[in-house]
């Protein structure tokens, strides 16, 4: 059965599993608090208007909450909102470094100085923090080779690849360090174009509220974003269809590596096929689960969800305390070797 260990005793453990394993993230909207806030019970109020034969009212309710998410990057904030933002990208980009920092100064030529962030989340806060670190090398899977109409494809055997860089006088290759990001759900900055996958140039057009009574403009407005909708008709399309069985057969192949840990933020493991994927997963006696639980009181649901596995690990606050971005980002910090 799953184990639990409070914060303050993690250190040893952590330290050791990260230094000498294949490094994978999964992030759920937790992370993304306190500028987004929780999706709550949005997939269940879709569902039930779907089983209801209420289409027209589910697609309006996943429009609505999409836009809620995109208002979250605009430029119009409000003051309130404006800080939650900028605390939010704080706690993203630190986290961005402290994982840079750590695949630099890897040393064991047999693991790649690489690490995957999974997330479920739509929102751009790990690109745009990735943006403003700029020795940060992230790779999105889209493919940036010279293109006359600048449309960038996603193409996921752009993971594969390993980046290196060589001295200009012994010309000896020196592994870059990178990080493999993989939005599992979509995201708000990717669009469908005939039938590939590409990253948008501007913003979404927001529907008026008159336009918003029309049902088919609606539809039509879901259908120019990517996104898996949080609802039980997920797959609307072949290709929506293709991309999210890829990302997930990638998230197995991942996390089924030789020691390969996978440390788990703000993520709840609702996902029904995320979770299947992570209990056959750990069937590999070397790879490793890490859940970092928001609170002592959601110890217990992961005890129950990982109840047939050895090889889970929950860490919880100590008594009523949180652990949030900022405390993971803490522990992830004290692993960083002092070079000096």
């Amino acid at each position: 059965m799953a184990k639990t260990i409070e914060i303050s005793k993690i250190k040893d453990q952590f330290q050791s599993y990260i230094q000498s394993g294949n490094l994978n993230f999964l992030l759920g909207s937790g992370a993304s608090l306190p500028a987004i806030r929780l999706a709550g019970n949005i997939e269940k109020e879709i569902n039930e208007l779907l089983e209801a034969e209420k289409t027209d009212d589910a697609n309006l309710l996943a429009l609505s909450f999409i836009e809620g998410l995109e208002e979250q990057h605009s430029t119009e904030l409000e003051a309130e909102e404006k800080e939650k933002y900028i605390q939010t990208l704080e706690n993203y980009k630190s986290f961005m470094k402290v994982l840079d920092e750590l695949l630099f100064e890897r040393k064991n030529h047999l693991l790649p100085r690489q690490a995957n962030i999974f997330t479920t989340n739509y929102d751009l806060f790990t690109e745009i923090a990735a943006s403003e670190l700029t020795s940060l090398v992230i790779n999105d899977g889209f493919d940036r080779t010279s293109s006359i109409s600048l449309d960038f494809r996603l193409a996921l055997e752009q993971y594969h690849d390993r980046v290196y860089r060589s001295g200009t006088v012994y010309s000896r290759q020196i592994e870059v360090p990178v990080i493999n990001l993989f939005k599992v759900h979509g995201s708000l900055n990717w669009m469908k174009k005939n039938s590939d996958i590409v990253l948008k140039t501007g913003n979404a057009v927001r529907l008026t509220d008159k336009e918003k009574e029309k049902p088919e403009k609606v539809k039509e407005s879901l259908g120019e974003r990517f996104l898996i909708l949080p609802n039980i008709k997920k797959f609307s399309s072949t290709i929506i269809d293709r991309i999210y069985y890829d990302m997930l057969r990638v998230y197995a192949n991942s996390i089924e590596k030789e020691n390969a840990v996978l440390i788990s933020l703000g993520f709840s493991f609702e996902d029904e096929h995320i979770l299947d994927i992570t209990r056959r997963s750990l069937r590999n006696p070397t790879s490793q689960l890490i859940i970092f639980s928001h609170s002592a009181d959601g110890v217990s649901r992961y005890e129950e969800l990982f109840a047939n596995q050895n090889n889970v690990l929950i860490v919880h606050p100590e008594g009523d305390d949180r652990i949030e971005f900022p405390e993971f980002n803490k522990q992830l910090k004290e692993i960083v070797p002092d070079r000096f």
